[in-house]
């Protein structure tokens, strides 16, 4: 059927841009439009601003600008993505009903004692916010099944919900991939890619990583902003590459880290299924990580990868690994884990919704 979707969100995010991909291709006559609040657009999007019709920054005046964009795109639903919720509480609020909200949660604010990493002020009503914006809201998206439970266990749930994690884009991945049984030259190849923090938080991977590097591994990292804290920790810093090109080189690592420190925010991470997961497994590169629940889950069942429940023994656990059944998996699959493949639940959701 055709649609008016208008993205809300804090500032545009990967999530959101693959949404567009996907459902510009399966729906050729949906429009689609993006309301921010955060930074300007240059450079956040290579190659996918022309996927949305129009862009409309939400500056001082909040409600205001989004009254305007509203009316000026007319919208047949908004889908928000979090943090901060108060983005789909002024939706609702701005709407009244008249257009269905869909509250798409990345993280659950309630789980944290962290800020967000992207560093947007949060209002003081922060969880009255987090409630509202499950309980009023058309429908709810979240990334894992973990996540769904935890949201459930704090407020009433909507009638319409989806799991939706945060897959790859096929359109990105490499075509081809080496052989699964290919020989391991010298020490093991292990790569990261994504945010990096120093603030003790569960990206700040200091400590996880030089207890790496300290084994016979070679730890390359790609991270998505500088971060000169890491150097001297015995791994080698890349610099940060657009998707197609950063997707073209993790095919010749032999594993990719999915660890994250649990000091702070060992609940979100149980609830957690980074893009990088399925980065991972869209290249080719079986996954290495601690056992954070949904991750873990995710990697026990479809056999994906290594589950470590500390570092104290990585070095004979990776020297026993046999990584070719773990490669010829991954590639046996990889295809299934993107968005494009499962983008038809999104679009569903979207009908009943605005049906209703």
């Amino acid at each position: 059927m055709p649609m008016r979707v208008l993205f809300l969100q804090q500032q545009p995010c990967v999530r959101a841009l693959k949404y567009a991909v996907a459902l510009r291709a399966a729906c050729p006559d949906i429009r689609l439009a993006f309301a921010y609040r955060g930074v300007t657009l240059s450079g956040l999007y290579a190659n996918g601003d022309e996927l949305f019709e129009r862009w409309y920054r939400l500056r001082n005046g909040l409600e205001r600008d989004l009254r305007s964009a509203v009316g000026e795109f007319r919208p047949d639903l908004i889908h928000s993505h979090n943090l901060p919720d108060s983005l789909t509480v002024l939706a609702l609020e701005v709407t009244d009903g008249r257009i269905p909200v869909v509250h798409d949660v990345h993280d659950l604010q309630s789980l944290r004692r962290t800020p967000y990493e992207d560093g947007f002020p949060e209002p003081r009503e922060a969880i009255a916010f987090e409630k509202r914006a499950v309980e009023e809201s058309a429908a709810l998206v979240t990334v894992s099944e973990e996540l769904l439970t935890e949201i459930g266990v704090r407020h009433r749930l909507p009638t319409r919900v989806l799991t939706f994690p945060n897959y790859a884009l096929r359109r990105d991945l490499p075509g081809e991939l080496p052989p699964p049984d290919r020989p391991r030259n010298g020490a093991l190849r292990l790569v990261y890619q994504g945010t990096l923090a120093t603030n003790d938080g569960h990206y700040d991977l200091r400590e996880l990583f030089a207890t790496i590097t300290a084994t016979n591994v070679k730890l390359d990292v790609y991270p998505n902003r500088p971060i000169p804290h890491y150097r001297g920790l015995g791994l080698d810093i890349r610099r940060k590459l657009p998707p197609a090109r950063l997707f073209a080189a993790l095919p010749a690592y032999d594993l990719g880290w999915a660890g994250f420190n649990t000091a702070l925010n060992s609940a979100h991470l149980d609830t957690a299924l980074p893009n990088k997961v399925y980065e991972y497994i869209g290249c080719g590169l079986p996954i290495l990580a601690l056992r954070h629940k949904a991750l873990a889950r995710l990697v026990d069942a479809h056999g994906v990868g290594v589950i470590l429940d500390g570092l104290g023994n990585l070095a004979e656990r990776l020297d026993a690994l046999d990584l070719v059944p773990l490669r010829r998996q991954v590639a046996k699959i990889r295809f299934d884990f993107t968005v494009e493949a499962r983008i038809s639940r999104v679009v569903e959701l979207y009908e009943s919704v605005v049906r209703a």
